[in-house]
């Protein structure tokens, strides 16, 4: 199961990367979406997952299909010419990055403590577990972001009203 989530993740994630098409684009991040939820359902966090449908799934993507439709109104320009040796040095500093970021988190003293213990199964993720966590351990911040998305959505219902 972990292998088929995370090719969905992947391969959502590269076609979201080749896409030219920004509409379909935007559906290959909902696959990557749903594929980041079944890995959540794997590591038995099924409220991670329910979030991530319906937060990520549900109505970021559906926020930023609406926007990417009201604001692709005209075509891209075509590039003036081609540059294969830009590419070539993207290809290849991405391939020593790749290699860096794997050694890096293979040194790290997380993973090496994990490979000396060996993994356990973890707990399960409750909505009890999730409201404890919330609204007594970490109550400051859980206001602190409803008072930003109050602000955010104040300042949007302005900039319409003053549109119209």
């Amino acid at each position: 199961m972990f292998i088929t989530f995370a090719l969905i993740t992947l391969l959502g994630a590269l076609g979201m990367l080749l896409q030219k098409n920004v509409i379909v684009a935007g559906l290959c991040m909902v696959a990557t979406f749903f594929g980041v939820a079944g890995l959540f359902l794997l590591l038995a966090n099924p409220v991670a997952a329910a979030l991530q449908v319906i937060v990520y799934t549900g109505a970021i993507m559906v926020l930023v299909l609406f926007v990417i439709m009201m604001l692709n109104s005209h075509e891209e320009e075509k590039a003036q010419s081609t540059r294969p040796i830009q590419r070539w040095v993207s290809v290849v500093l991405l391939v020593l990055l790749a290699i860096g970021a794997v050694k890096l988190v293979m040194s790290s003293p997380g993973v090496k403590s994990l490979a000396a213990s060996g993994a356990a199964m973890p707990q399960a993720m409750t909505l009890q577990k999730l409201g404890t966590a919330l609204f007594a351990d970490h109550l400051l911040g859980f206001e602190v972001a409803g008072l930003l998305l109050l602000a955010a959505m104040i300042g949007a219902v302005a900039l319409t009203k003053r549109n119209l």
